[in-house]
């Protein structure tokens, strides 16, 4: 579960990086393939997200995507096919739905599940010193032998703390760090509330290229690092 609950927070996170021109793939066809590290850096699954359309100009644009989960070995997990999903971007600003990225990935668990969710809301204007607002997730999940476990995640303190060059599978690029606090609170579950930070690394027209969860120790958790692009 506590696995679960860090990757959860990890495609939280990092699936909010679309916005108009400056940080996201608008491209039709693009391809991104984003690896699912543990603690130790062994990539334990991918994302594989495709962008199918591209409405609208300027600073008013629909995004529609696919996005399907995939094993360590590339393989879709559970024969699970691609989901469409959209992103609504209005004066420069995405309004990015957090329940539509995990629907993504709790499809492939095969449990009985709910997700309500706020938006995660980035404008086009990031730039160091920037704060964007909180937001907040609630998942209520029904797992074997173990019963029903309900979580509420809140995402607090979203600060653009600066721009930095990073490097990851996909290539090297100059990307606004943005870090951020998690708190999940559960039921049904013996840990009844995890506190996390974070960081994620955002590129203009690419979208997010880096994320790490980090445990309350300091200690990382689970990452992400982009894979391909294409």
């Amino acid at each position: 579960m506590k696995k679960l609950i860090l990757l959860f927070l990890i495609l939280t996170i990092t699936s909010a990086a679309f916005c108009d021109d400056p940080f996201c793939p608008v491209t039709k066809g693009m391809v991104q393939l984003t690896a699912n590290l543990n603690g130790s850096g062994r990539v334990e699954g991918y994302s594989l997200m495709t962008i199918k359309d591209v409405r609208g100009s300027g600073s008013n644009i629909t995004v529609i995507y696919t996005v399907q989960i995939l094993d360590r070995n590339k393989r879709p997990v559970r024969n699970a096919a691609e989901r469409e999903y959209t992103i609504n971007i209005t004066n420069g600003v995405s309004m990015y739905r957090l329940d539509d990225i995990m629907d993504a990935f709790f499809t492939t668990r095969g449990f009985n599940y709910t997700l309500t969710a706020g938006n995660m809301n980035v404008p086009s204007n990031l730039a160091p010193g920037s704060r964007l607002a909180n937001t907040w997730v609630k998942a209520v999940i029904k797992i074997p032998i173990v019963g029903t476990v309900t979580a509420e995640t809140t995402i607090t303190n979203l600060v653009c703390t600066g721009i930095e060059t990073v490097t990851v599978p996909a290539g090297t690029f100059e990307a606004y760090k943005v870090t951020q606090s998690s708190t999940t609170a559960t039921t049904g579950w013996p840990t009844p509330q995890m506190a996390y930070t974070g960081a994620t690394w955002y590129v203009r027209g690419v979208g997010v290229v880096k994320s790490v969860s980090y445990d309350d120790r300091g200690r990382i958790e689970s990452s992400t690092e982009l894979y391909e692009l294409r």
